[in-house]
């Protein structure tokens, strides 16, 4: 699972003046922040409430909320998210929207008009009104206990302050624009972008080299599960400018992975299943997640919510736990449109577009207004697209609407497999393997989400929108998502593989994660001993990557035979032959196969990708990683030839070349001792800030850096991107392991910490956890909380009239 604010490059650009003068501010006047510390004990009437609501906060600053209602549950849900997450609340509903210029400037404009292009507020009224009334109460309850809570603060969040921008009240129709952006960025847009690109500037053999492709090996969550599908033909049209789209927002993440699996009782020291998740995203500060419980008539749920929308998204209640992790769901398609003026053909036929004009407001300078396009697939986004040279429109199955919102009311109170089914069979995006468990000892993995059914092609490239050839013509039923329940094995697994083998009728994708994750996990379950909840937590940080070994084989014998060649190889060969496969923090021959490999993945393709195309790839998509394994199993690779030269390297000489640099880096980054060359003082994690991009702000809101082990293709994961420091991008934002039947047992940890104050202890007061690989207990039990109980906050109706 993948999602969370995508990185906005004003931050890095337009405030370094403003931010300059808070350093100083926050130096010298601690005054300053104290006055943004919300009330958190005592009472407090509040506008809205039906009913009186007890807010106890555990030892991490947990809010265990009950309420005698759903709206006041749910009141008092908006209310904590405020109090603690006020700012990131407001941040991506302006990300969202479309209005981060207004606070920002005009470094902000180009996120602005991709946003308002892709019209989630714009579509956020509308996709509101067709909700069931249940769904809209809950969004109305929350926000209206966010905006009690904004009421009751002495002073804005400190980094509002400095960015002198008061937020607006909160409206379910931000709710709704909130969850289309954390759904849009777990499609897979982002890397079939920088595949279109490639596809069109490179000779075919080495296009389709580049193709994503299911490894032959690779696990299945449902192996056997069959549905029926139309016919497909690949698609041979393409586009040009797409990078441009990551260029209008900066970093952009790409749908990651996670981890989630679940073992029967019988496998179980408990006798009864045991659960684990671990979802890989960004790792902000504060974390993307907020952990809660909440206990009103008929529900109580324990697990971790998103500050910006109500009910829990994993957790668990007495009665089931569930985990996510990505589908990897190809669920968004370009099409390359017709258009003649206002019109667009459509089936043949020309038809009008639908206009929308947008105006954004930008500090310092007037208004811009723009113009936005709809077709009959989606937004047309050609004026976001820097130097297109064709009209093109994004179909995405968000569009379309859906009850999320209500899947996950339903999910945090279902008590049994039929209720869970009910419940999920609403989530329409992002598509989630589900993995479950329940006390009756049921087991299992449901795909959750809308498939598309395409009349041709398989998405991963642009297709033509005149013509109606290549329509979607629905979505796959519920009943035809992929799914198993309680297999002989004894277990269940997700880790971004496929959630279905060849004999499943429906194109999902081939952006898949590589196999590695998933297969050690499987090889984790498949031992013959019980499993615990501390060997659960064990597995989840698991470093050991026997995949490796593919690499390390070619790397040690090609060292070897050159030995005379260069002390380096002599050296390379001496420390890769006595790794043991590990990515610890201790082991050198760890350091040197990562950076070994990342110079395979740069000597190979830069040249012939160029600058440009080579850093969108690797920043964006975890193609070339691939078609670099593929490579090494076959031995040979289309991106051996030298395209100046002439010269066609061998798999050998390309691996010879990278490892003297691999470790003439290493000697000037580390030092001349290769003992010293552990991979903890190159892997490091940053839990930063927005505001801590700015160096001199740093020390006040980042945490770290911090050494972690592990890569991004360990169970721990904890993934760096090609070309930088080798600085964490994505890991495990959150750690839970539930046995189910023993719920005071359950244990949980997220990143940082609950607080966006960074001047509080719930700040970071999780992060020492986290890098240790430790965790907290989920206290849902009413003793635990008293006897760990931090503060207590009742809230109370306030009487109409009274001030």
């Amino acid at each position: 699972m993948n999602g969370g604010i995508l990185s906005p490059a004003p931050f890095r650009r337009g405030v370094g003046r403003l931010l300059a003068a808070a350093s100083l501010l926050l130096a010298s006047c601690s005054s300053f922040f104290q006055t943004s510390v919300p009330q958190r004990e005592g009472s407090l009437a509040v506008p809205g409430l039906s009913a009186p609501v007890e807010i106890v906060r555990d030892t991490y600053g947990i809010p265990h909320i009950t309420a005698s209602s759903d709206h006041d549950l749910y009141f008092a849900q908006g209310f904590v998210h405020a109090q603690d997450r006020l700012f990131p609340m407001d941040l991506e509903r302006r990300l969202a929207r479309g209005e981060l210029a207004e606070i920002f400037g005009e470094n902000a404009l180009p996120a602005d008009r991709l946003f308002r292009h892709l019209g989630f507020a714009a579509r956020a009224p509308g996709l509101f009104a067709s909700l069931p009334e249940k769904t809209k109460g809950i969004a109305r309850a929350y926000c209206e206990g966010v905006n009690a809570a904004m009421e009751s603060l002495r002073a804005w969040p400190v980094e509002l302050r400095l960015l002198d921008a008061a937020p607006r009240k909160f409206t379910p129709e931000d709710i709704v624009a909130i969850g289309l952006l954390k759904s849009f960025g777990l499609s897979q847009w982002v890397e079939e972008a920088a595949l279109y690109r490639a596809w069109r500037m490179l000779p075919r053999e080495m296009a389709e080299d580049l193709m994503p492709r299911v490894s032959p090996d690779s696990p299945v969550v449902a192996p056997a599960f069959v549905a029926h599908a139309p016919p497909g033909i690949s698609p041979s049209v393409l586009s040009d400018g797409l990078a441009s789209l990551r260029r209008s927002v900066g970093d952009l993440p790409r749908a990651g992975g996670s981890n989630a699996w679940a073992v029967s009782g019988e496998k179980s020291t408990t006798g009864r299943p045991l659960l684990a998740n671990d979802p890989h995203i960004l790792l902000p500060c504060p974390s993307l997640w907020y952990e809660n419980h909440l206990v009103a008539p008929g529900v109580d749920v324990y697990g971790v919510s998103f500050p910006g929308a109500p009910c829990v998204v994993i957790g668990h209640n007495p009665e089931i736990a569930w985990g996510f992790t990505n589908v990897m769901l190809d669920d968004a398609d370009f099409f390359i449109e017709r258009v003649d003026g206002e019109r667009v053909m459509f089936r043949r036929k020309w038809i009008p577009m639908t206009k929308r004009v947008e105006k954004i407001r930008v500090k310092g300078r007037k208004e811009e207004t723009i113009t936005v396009w709809e077709t009959p697939h989606g937004p047309l986004l050609s004026p976001v697209l820097a130097g297109s040279s064709a009209a093109l429109s994004l179909r995405w199955v968000g569009f379309d609407g859906g009850d999320p919102l209500g899947a996950l009311h339903a999910l945090n109170r279902s008590r049994d497999r039929k209720e869970f089914l009910a419940a999920v069979s609403g989530f329409s995006h992002p598509a989630q393997n589900i993995v479950y468990a329940d006390r009756e000892g049921n087991i299992g993995v449901v795909t959750a989400g809308r498939i598309p059914v395409r009349k041709g092609g398989n998405g991963l490239l642009p297709v033509p929108g005149d013509s109606g050839e290549w329509e979607w013509t629905g979505t796959v039923p519920f009943s035809g998502n992929p799914r198993v329940w309680n297999p002989p094995e004894g277990f269940v697994a997700a880790a971004n593989f496929p959630p279905a083998g060849n004999s499943y009728g429906h194109y999902i994708s081939r952006l898949y994660e590589p196999p590695d994750r998933g297969k050690r996990i499987i090889g984790m379950l498949s031992e013959g001993e019980k499993f615990s909840v501390e060997k659960f937590e064990r597995m989840q940080q698991d470093v050991f990557r026997p995949d490796a070994a593919r690499a390390v084989s070619l790397a040690v014998r090609v060292a070897r035979q050159r030995e005379r060649e260069s002390q380096g190889f002599g050296d390379a060969a001496r420390i890769l032959s006595g790794w043991d496969l590990r990515v610890s923090g201790d082991r050198t021959g760890a350091t040197l196969y990562e950076v070994f490999y990342e110079k395979m993945i740069e000597n190979a393709f830069r040249d012939d990708l160029g600058e440009e195309l080579f850093e969108e790839m690797t920043r964006t998509s975890r193609l070339l990683w691939n078609a670099m394994d593929r490579a090494i199993d076959r031995g040979d690779s289309p991106f051996l030839a030298n395209k100046e030269t002439g010269y066609r390297e061998t798999l050998d000489d390309l691996a010879a070349r990278s490892l003297l640099d691999a470790m003439a880096f290493l000697t000037h980054r580390l030092g001349n001792v290769s003992s010293t060359w552990r991979w903890d003082r190159l892997h490091q994690v940053t839990f930063e800030h927005p505001f801590g991009k700015k160096r001199y702000l740093r020390r006040w809101f980042n945490i770290g850096p911090h050494p972690v082990p592990g890569d991004g293709r360990t169970v721990f994961k904890e993934e760096f991107r090609h070309g930088t420091d080798f600085t964490v991008l994505v890991g495990p934002s959150l750690r839970q392991v539930v046995p189910l039947g023993f719920r005071s047992m359950a244990r949980s940890v997220i990143t940082t910490g609950q607080s966006g104050h960074f001047f509080e202890r719930h700040y970071r007061d999780q992060a020492p956890l986290w890098l240790s690989g430790e965790t907290h207990p989920a206290w849902t039990d009413p003793g635990e909380i008293r006897e760990n109980t931090e503060s207590v906050l009742r809230l109370t109706p306030k009487e109409k009239g009274r001030s």
